[in-house]
């Protein structure tokens, strides 16, 4: 298949008699002028080829193997219309006009049929209304996509195809984007059209920067720049803690990417409570889970995902009691496969699913019942967090009806309840100086209360040991990160 050198035809592209090419079009006040001489050029130089030479060209070529079958595609400015809206001065003219590579377009031609490169032309005809012509930066980004959206298109499987005209369609094995030609905004404009289509098809954009002192002229990735688009990217993709978005974007080619792939990996299973392949144990994995929830449920917060930072919440709660009664339970009650059961009664003991209707069943026909034995707790908190609890989880100053936090969590996805939680919790948000975080936040209160539970439960120190981890496993992506800045 075919590689494709794309690159700007500049002034320091083209030599005539030894000379820059571009004083050819010299001492011109108008665009009839420059017209004028440029085909009096035409007339004098195709003939006589040999007195022009587009030397950064041919040394692009060269560098090039001899058995890769290439097409050059120049981009020809043309400020033409650019000039004629600013009424410009016979010095506009001389100054800004003629340094376009339009001028150059059949001479290029008949040179390029001498030394048999295949090429197409692309003119750039520069919009009236960008403010400083091929010098402008925002403009010529704007216009450099704009342009090249026409004649490449990028299919699936990241197949690149060239059109040049409506009769041919080439595709593309490699683009090479030669950016030493040209303004630095419209250099510049290319590149980072580059970088931007490299992200989509990885090794098949290359990049080329060829110096006149140089001999040799070697393509380079332009990774490094990549990357510094990359990079920030990552960063902001481990903020909403979507390492699994992060991992797509990272680059095989990063000298830690090893080490970030397996922290990426760790970190995208553990958020999704995935603990797969962890020796753990039935207790120790109850643990860990609420650790991860604890760790994450910040990140739902920020974004506020109520829905997804409610049941996190909610399912730690229900962990954080059961560790609870485990301890005041007088060791009446065991772990098993992540279950905890009443003195080992795996049949009718799983304290998480005791069946009111199967208790009153039992009781009105075999007259029979079972007790749960537990150790109560007294202290004010407990109380408050009962309240809390079951009763009356706060979002509105004056609610016309209090519901606790559980009755709420478990009406979510009944009667739209879900969107009036959303609806009240932003409301609170924007109420606090602070946000989430603030102490009369409803969300920051059910936190709290999580972590009172913890801490009743006896397993405060563990838990915040094991959210250190990952949060340590997150710093020491950010860190790996900055090797390749």
């Amino acid at each position: 298949m075919t590689h494709l050198i794309l690159q700007i035809l500049g002034k320091s592209d083209v030599l005539c008699d030894g000379g820059e090419g571009f004083h050819q079009l010299l001492d011109v006040d108008s665009l009839e002028d420059i017209k004028q001489k440029a085909a009096w050029n035409d007339k004098d130089l195709i003939p006589d080829l040999d007195r022009v030479d587009f030397p950064l060209i041919k040394k692009l070529r060269d560098s090039l193997p001899s058995d890769s079958d290439t097409v050059f595609a120049f981009i020809l400015t043309n400020q033409v219309k650019w000039m004629q809206e600013r009424n410009g001065s016979g010095e506009g003219w001389n100054t800004f006009v003629t340094l376009d590579g339009i001028w150059w377009q059949n001479i290029l031609a008949a040179w390029c049929e001498q030394q048999n490169l295949k090429h197409y032309p692309i003119v750039l005809d520069v919009a009236p209304k960008v403010n400083y012509g091929v010098a402008d930066w925002e403009g010529m980004a704007d216009a450099v996509d704009s342009l090249l959206a026409r004649y490449f298109n990028i299919v699936e499987n990241n197949l690149i195809y060239f059109q040049p005209n409506e009769s041919e369609k080439i595709q593309l094995e490699k683009i090479i984007v030669q950016h030493s030609s040209g303004t630095p905004a419209l250099s510049g404009a290319l590149y980072l059209w580059g970088v931007e289509k490299k992200l989509a098809v990885g090794d098949k954009i290359e990049f080329a920067y060829i110096s006149e002192q140089d001999i040799n002229c070697t393509p380079h990735s332009g990774k490094h720049w990549q990357w510094r688009l990359k990079d920030p990217q990552i960063r902001e993709l481990l903020k909403i803690q979507d390492f699994s978005g992060a991992l797509k974007l990272l680059d095989s080619q990063h000298p830690n990417y090893q080490q970030l792939k397996n922290n990426l990996e760790f970190l995208d299973k553990s958020v999704s409570l995935n603990l797969e392949g962890r020796s753990l144990g039935d207790r120790e994995s109850i643990i860990e889970r609420i650790s991860i929830a604890l760790w994450s449920e910040k990140a739902f917060r920020d974004r506020s995902q109520w829905m997804h930072w409610s049941l996190r919440i909610a399912g730690a709660l229900e962990l954080a009691l059961l560790l609870l009664v485990e301890k005041q339970g007088n060791g009446d009650y065991q772990w098993h496969k992540r279950k905890l059961i009443f003195k080992n009664d795996k049949n009718n003991g799983e304290i998480s699913k005791c069946s009111i209707s199967k208790i009153v069943n039992e009781l009105l026909t075999q007259g029979r019942f079972k007790n749960f034995t537990i150790n109560s707790i007294g202290d004010e908190p407990w109380q408050e967090f009962k309240k809390f609890y079951v009763d009356d989880w706060r979002l509105e100053n004056n609610p016309q009806q209090t519901l606790g936090f559980v009755t709420l969590r478990n009406s979510l996805y009944h009667s739209l309840i879900g969107d009036n939680i959303d609806e009240l919790l932003d409301q609170k948000t924007k109420e606090l100086n602070k946000g989430v975080t603030d102490q009369n936040h409803p969300s920051q209160i059910a936190v709290n209360w999580l972590n009172y539970i913890i801490q009743l439960a006896g397993v405060s120190v563990e838990v915040h040991r094991r959210v250190e981890v990952y949060k340590t496993r997150d710093s020491e992506i950010k860190n790996q990160l900055k090797s390749w800045i």
